[in-house]
């Protein structure tokens, strides 16, 4: 996708240095920073800190890092960094896959440092691949004059090395001359919906709005919302899907407004072991991230800033479960399943 109309991939393989790179998403909107380093924990730490996040992204930047430490470390590779990477994150199952796919490869009879890295590359282009897919099949569901379609969170390329899930349908209707128009939620408490969504669909010239996540349900009961589409970071085997905190209050209301709600992920999101949503481990992260957040000051500075009251606990579940009832469709690069 772009970035002041060049094309670029939220992560890659950069042959001349041998190396990972990356953009930065903690540091967008306010600066596009790019990093590369040729060391498997500084990998495994940009996952942890969600420099790289999106479920489809970990899984092709963890390929990356874990094609650089059998370069790098390759003794330690079954016993250290695999286990390393597999820890980074706990609900987005494309982690696991990856991780899965890249351990049988070095156990295969073909592996080498450069053989490790070209899996890694076929890994991330087939993600690609599924990304375009489908947005192909979704854009056939969307494309009906002039679309309002809601989304939550991140599921644009940033989430998914290029195209996205649940953006690809979006922006294959603008390249087409649609004129779809977004309702971007902010998503509490990391802002990936503000701070991601708004800046990657601002970048492709995507006509949208920034609301926050509560004025959602109101817009749907005012007319004001088509569809809702959101990605998904692990969906279970009777269809229930883990996304992004705040996923199953829209599905519930889209429900009580008789709105379409489109779940779009690759099938790499999918777990066939994982029997239903309950199942699904939900990743809890620490109080910092409602208590702060993270400005722009005076001077263009980035600072943190405390947004509650001193001492304050706080509940910070990273994930939430729809129920596969809730869910119009769930499109993936195979096509559309429905209920």
């Amino acid at each position: 996708m772009n970035i002041g109309g060049k094309h670029c991939r939220a992560v890659a393989w950069n042959a001349a240095s041998k190396c990972p790179r990356w953009l930065n998403q903690c540091a967008l909107p306010f600066a596009v920073i790019w990093r590369e380093s040729c060391k498997p924990e500084v990998i495994a730490q940009a996952i942890e800190t969600m420099e790289v996040r999106g479920a489809p992204c970990i899984g092709a930047f963890a390929a990356f890092g874990l094609a650089l430490a059998y370069a790098k470390h390759p003794n330690d590779f079954i016993n250290h960094w695999l286990p390393r990477f597999r820890a980074t994150r706990p609900t987005a199952v494309n982690l696991f896959h990856a991780c899965d796919y890249m351990e049988a490869f070095a156990r295969s009879h073909t592996a080498t440092p450069q053989t490790m890295v070209e899996a890694a590359c076929h890994y991330a282009d087939q993600e690609v691949a599924s990304n375009r897919a489908i947005g192909t099949h979704l854009a056939e569901k969307l494309a009906v004059g002039e679309r309002r379609i809601l989304t939550h969170c991140n599921a644009g390329w940033l989430a998914a090395v290029d195209w996205g899930t649940a953006l690809s349908g979006i922006y294959q209707l603008h390249r087409q001359g649609e004129k779809p128009f977004v309702w971007v939620d902010e998503t509490r408490p990391r802002l990936q919906g503000a701070r991601l969504t708004a800046w990657e669909l601002m970048q492709e010239g995507v006509d949208c709005c920034l609301q926050a996540d509560v004025a959602a349900a109101w817009m749907m009961a005012q007319g004001k919302v088509d569809a809702i589409v959101t990605g998904a970071d692990r969906i279970a085997a009777n269809g229930d899907v883990a996304n992004k905190i705040g996923t199953y209050a829209l599905a519930l209301a889209a429900k009580a407004h008789g709105i379409p709600f489109y779940i779009a992920a690759p099938r790499s999101t999918m777990d066939a072991d994982c029997a239903h949503g309950q199942a699904i481990p939900i990743e809890q992260r620490s109080d910092y991230e409602v208590t702060h957040a993270q400005v722009l000051n005076s001077e263009g500075n980035i600072e943190e800033a405390m947004i509650a009251a001193p001492g304050i606990c706080a509940n910070n579940p990273a994930f939430d479960v729809t129920p596969y009832d809730y869910i119009t469709a769930i499109v993936c690069e195979d096509g559309i399943w429905e209920p």
